[in-house]
């Protein structure tokens, strides 16, 4: 087949010689001509210019979605944290408070503290303390100055109990003759006894209270919040309130403290200093100071064994509060209904040893059992004299109470309960709050017969 373009033919076979030439002696084509060929690759390129208006719209575009990014992370980060930080670290809540027991020293019959105060007066201690009172009373300027120390440290006792004192006010709403409503306020004192960071339980001696409406708690700053009756005891008028601390400030809360209770033992108290603090003369922060003068009195309180503390202080007879010693300890627990008549003015208060046991139970959430028995210890002479035997004698038995149902009287002397034998008022009521109500329990009494008097073991349902 012959060639249709041998001309075509031809000029390839000389460029193919014409580059293996270039090859074999390393020459290079004709550098014009290669210039020519590329010399449209060789332009050169110019960069777009900048919208200036442009990128300035756009950083302020992303500046604000980074503000607002931020804000809405920190929202978030304020709203979540308290749950996060409840779900990693949950706080234990106040379940109650216990107190240790008082040793038996502490716990003397009136015989055995005339004799202990006997034996403690001739000591050389009280001997070197009365030669310097002398000594200081007879140099005036010293004297002068010795007094307004005391009270200065007293002073500085009681400014301290401000952040375990709170108000409790008590409010109800009616309405009167004309439809028109009312607001009705009553507010006593009352003591931290437990706390947390977000709650706390309040001891308060309101008789009544479980029929507040409700119930406002004011704490030394003056701040105000809700409280709710975690147990009340409708005969001794004893209530543990728990409120929560949420609405405080972090400040604020660091400063409440719980009260510390000390003893109210007649061999510790008697003749003792004492500060009256709270409500003592019927307004609020109104400090008093005194000296114990009795310890012994049993209180017209059924089912207790609530030792009666007098004072030579001279307060409202609304008082409310309590009673602290020169180491800040609570001793007592302010009381206005049960006053002397022929002294209506001066403060009164309910020991709080006997009373440890009780605020132990309502703290836990719990109840005493009902007996209805007023119980008193009589007095070793006065036993003698008139041949009361050993045991807790009733002074008196509530109507359509459990005692009554099962049968006993006034004028009966308690000596077992349980498998317990009883000495003193302040057992009984120890063993109703180890029971619960429902409970059945046997006590064996003596009643007067005659010259004499009859054993008799009676089966009681507690309420």
């Amino acid at each position: 087949m012959s060639n249709e373009h041998p001309d075509r033919e031809e000029y390839k076979q000389d460029n193919l010689q014409e580059i293996k030439q270039n090859t074999e002696t390393g020459g290079t084509p004709n550098s014009k001509e290669q210039d020519s060929d590329i010399g449209f690759l060789q332009e050169e390129i110019k960069k777009r210019p900048r919208n200036k208006k442009k990128m300035m719209r756009q950083m302020m575009n992303i500046a604000i979605m980074a503000a607002v990014f931020g804000a809405v992370a920190c929202l978030f980060f304020l709203l979540l944290e308290p749950i996060f930080t409840r779900m990693l670290y949950p706080e234990e809540a106040v379940t109650g408070v216990t107190y240790p027991e008082e040793t038996e020293t502490e716990e003397l019959t009136p015989e055995e503290m005339l004799v202990n105060e006997e034996e403690k007066a001739a000591t050389e201690e009280q001997e070197r303390i009365r030669q310097e009172v002398e000594r200081i009373l007879r140099d005036k300027d010293r004297g002068a100055r010795a007094y307004e120390n005391l009270y200065g440290a007293l002073r500085s006792v009681a400014m301290d109990s401000l952040y375990y004192l709170v108000d409790v006010s008590e409010i109800s709403s009616d309405t009167d003759w004309f439809n028109d409503p009312y607001e009705t306020r009553g507010t006593v004192s009352g003591i931290i006894i437990a706390k947390t960071d977000s709650e706390a339980q309040l001891l308060v001696y309101s008789p009544g209270i479980n029929a507040a409406q409700t119930i406002q708690v004011t704490f030394y700053d003056s701040s105000s919040v809700e409280g709710a009756i975690r147990s009340y005891d409708r005969v001794s008028g004893f209530a543990v309130l728990s409120v929560s601390l949420e609405s405080m400030s972090q400040e604020s809360k660091e400063k409440l403290r719980t009260a510390n209770l000390g003893s109210s033992s007649p061999s510790v108290v008697l003749g003792r200093p004492v500060i009256a603090v709270g409500r003592s003369t019927g307004n609020s922060g109104s400090i008093c100071y005194g000296a114990i003068t009795s310890a012994s009195a049993n209180l017209p309180i059924q089912d207790s064994g609530f030792v009666q503390l007098t004072t030579d202080i001279y307060g409202s007879k609304n008082a409310s509060g309590v009673l602290i010693d020169p180491d800040g300890l609570v001793i007592g627990i302010i009381d206005p209904m049960h006053g002397r008549p022929d002294m209506p003015n001066i403060l009164c208060a309910i020991g709080i040893t006997e009373t440890k046991q009780l605020i132990e139970k309502l703290s836990a959430g719990g109840k005493k059992a009902y007996l209805g028995v007023q119980c008193t210890d009589v007095p070793g002479d006065v036993r003698s004299r008139m041949n009361i035997p050993d045991g807790v004698y009733l002074s008196g038995v509530a109507d359509d109470s459990p005692a009554m149902n099962a049968g006993l009287q006034k004028g009966d002397v308690i000596t077992v309960m349980g498998d317990e034998e009883v000495h003193y008022s302040a057992a009984i009521s120890r063993i109703l709050l180890e029971n619960e109500a429902g409970s059945e329990i046997s006590i064996t009494l003596l009643r007067p017969s005659g010259e004499g008097y009859t054993e008799m073991e009676l089966n009681v349902t507690l309420e």
